[in-house]
């Protein structure tokens, strides 16, 4: 296991935070995996499971079994954690812009559309590997000057090439659902199956570009865009796991959905197991226009 610490632009004078990762497994041995937790830092059931999926994934390591990179992000959000005004926490919207931690990610297809002109062939693996380069170059050219911005890129650029993004939070009061874009259901649906997902919310466009989208929707972009002249494959399944309610806390239920993540991951070949047999869909999937809040 490897420990990167990132540093973040410093809005305010006299002021520094980190970004901490931790990477198990080999990068290019296999599949990239990413898995963050608590973007809304008053969401913690998200951490208690990055806490016992960390551990897993410390011994199957040592096992030799790992085929890919798993990064896990335990606490994506240290700004957020930081905002406690008179005992209470504000995790969910930046202090200084009021803005959503979970919106306004950078949109990559107008930043490398025209670049990948040139660039592709009729293999869509060539294609695949051609799009992550332009990503990163793309992220790499980026020079944010807010602390937030900052957060954003590097959340991106440890993410934009991977073949699995989990990003993990919970709502107020809920049952276990996901949120995924449309054209990634039949990747997605393992994970729903695995963990015994309530609802699985599909999209292409749900606005103001959170960090799942940002991740994904990239690829059907570029589908569209190159249509027939070349083949673009869905590279980045990116899920938003909403583990139940705020109070749904417990350590028997993170190392249960940590040992359901596992599982997925062992399906989609990046751990050397055997997976557990699928067990049925709770749910089919549903378009997330269909959603319908009750208070």
């Amino acid at each position: 296991m490897k420990t990167i610490t990132h540093p973040l632009v410093s809005t305010y004078l006299g002021t520094q935070r980190n970004l901490v990762s931790f990477h198990y497994g080999e990068p290019g041995s296999g599949e990239k995996v990413y898995i963050q937790a608590s973007l809304h830092a008053d969401e913690l059931p998200g951490m208690l499971v990055a806490h016992h999926l960390r551990r897993q994934l410390a011994e199957l390591e040592a096992a030799g079994k790992l085929h890919g990179e798993v990064i896990v992000v335990p606490v994506v959000n240290p700004i957020g954690l930081s905002q406690t005004l008179l005992r209470y926490q504000i995790g969910r919207f930046e202090i200084a812009s009021g803005e959503n931690y979970n919106r306004h990610y950078p949109a990559l297809y107008p930043l490398i559309a025209d670049k990948l002109e040139g660039m592709l062939s009729a293999d869509a693996t060539h294609n695949k590997e051609a799009v992550r380069a332009a990503m990163r170059t793309a992220l790499d050219a980026l020079a944010p000057d807010t602390e937030l911005d900052s957060l954003r890129r590097t959340v991106m650029r440890l993410s934009c090439d991977a073949d699995v993004v989990l990003d993990l939070h919970c709502d107020s009061e809920a049952v276990l659902h996901l949120y995924t874009g449309t054209p990634l259901w039949d990747q997605c649906e393992p994970l729903a199956r695995y963990m015994g997902a309530h609802a699985t919310l599909l999209a292409t466009e749900s606005g103001d570009n959170p960090f799942d989208e940002a991740c994904s929707q990239t690829w059907w972009q570029l589908a569209d865009h190159f249509k027939e002249r070349f083949p673009i494959p869905m590279g980045c399944l990116s899920v938003t796991v909403e583990l139940r309610g705020e109070a749904d806390v417990s350590h028997a239920q993170a190392a249960q959905d940590a040992t359901a993540m596992i599982a997925f991951l062992s399906q989609r070949g990046v751990i050397a197991q055997t997976p557990p047999p699928l067990p049925g869909v709770l749910q089919p999937a549903t378009l997330v226009a269909g959603a319908e809040a009750i208070a």
